[in-house]
């Protein structure tokens, strides 16, 4: 039960994008650089860009998520899938991980005001932004530029039946882990 509000919350907050956005600027630091151990002979998703859905196993294979630290039978598709956008999560130990992608542009949803405390990092040579997410509890998520649209990756406590969060990790860590393992499955930019 408590998984479902969580998703849900989080399809809310990205169905108000437009409604919700603001002006506010991103830190514009210099960003971090974070590589993942990678074996030889791994190679990125050849899938067409606009298409790249993290929900399909050609995508984002079952393999990568494994790798991830997730489980990928724990996978459980967005309670609403919009035509240009799929969000899956995957669970973790104490935490559920999101990964939705589509067609929201990168700077619609990083000015959102729902976020604080953004980072500008790059992960497996791509430019992210990791922030805080103020809507839904203890979730931290990290933003990235795809054709067409954007990736978000977000890493958020699971929920019990009380709504009371429980075991709780650092939820920036831990979406900074994930998406380094996963990052090189995006479509190039």
């Amino acid at each position: 039960m408590g998984v479902s509000c969580r998703r849900a919350g989080l399809i809310a907050a990205m169905s108000v994008l437009g409604l919700t956005a603001c002006s506010q600027s991103p830190n514009t630091s210099t960003p971090a650089t974070i590589r993942a151990s990678t074996e030889p002979g791994a190679a990125a998703s050849t899938a067409a860009s606009s298409r790249w859905n993290p929900c399909d196993s050609k995508d984002l294979p079952d393999a990568a998520i494994t790798a991830a630290g997730l489980d990928p039978k724990s996978k459980e598709k967005g309670v609403v899938q919009f035509t240009t956008y799929h969000i899956c999560d995957w669970g973790g130990s104490w935490y559920i991980a999101d990964v939705g992608a589509g067609d929201i542009a990168f700077d619609q949803e990083l000015n959102n005001n729902k976020y604080t405390g953004r980072e500008n990092l790059v992960i497996e040579g791509r430019q992210a932004v990791r922030m805080r997410n103020n809507v839904i509890d203890g979730e931290c998520d990290m933003l990235f530029a795809i054709p067409g649209g954007s990736a978000l990756f977000a890493v958020g406590p699971k929920l019990d039946a009380g709504m009371a969060t429980s075991g709780r990790g650092d939820s920036c860590l831990e979406v900074t882990r994930v998406a380094t393992a996963l990052a090189k499955y995006l479509p190039p930019t």
